[in-house]
């Protein structure tokens, strides 16, 4: 028994999201020049998927990169700001 495409794929839960016109002619663009690059049909849901896809990674990451900044970074109460005792450099200090 053939499978459909979506099933090839692997089903997922289908999503209704209204977009602005401008959004969709982007999206558009995008599967577009996947298809250039791949030599491959992208449809607009293939691209969709994959701006998400790449949005998410990168969030992520930016997230695990400002968590591990945060960690590294000196602690300062507010009292000390306002007062102006605190230097930068004695935070760094071992």
């Amino acid at each position: 028994m053939a499978q459909t495409r979506t099933a090839a794929k692997g089903a997922g839960t289908p999503q209704a999201v209204r977009l602005p016109q401008e959004l969709i002619d982007r999206i558009d663009r995008y599967a577009a020049r996947l298809e250039g690059e791949l030599h491959l049909s992208v449809s607009r849901s293939d691209a969709l998927r994959r701006l998400l896809t790449l949005a998410l990674e990168d969030a992520e990451d930016t997230a695990e990169a400002e968590a591990i900044l945060r960690a590294n970074e000196p602690r300062v109460s507010w009292e000390e700001l306002k007062s102006g005792s605190f230097s930068l450099q004695e935070a760094e200090a071992p």
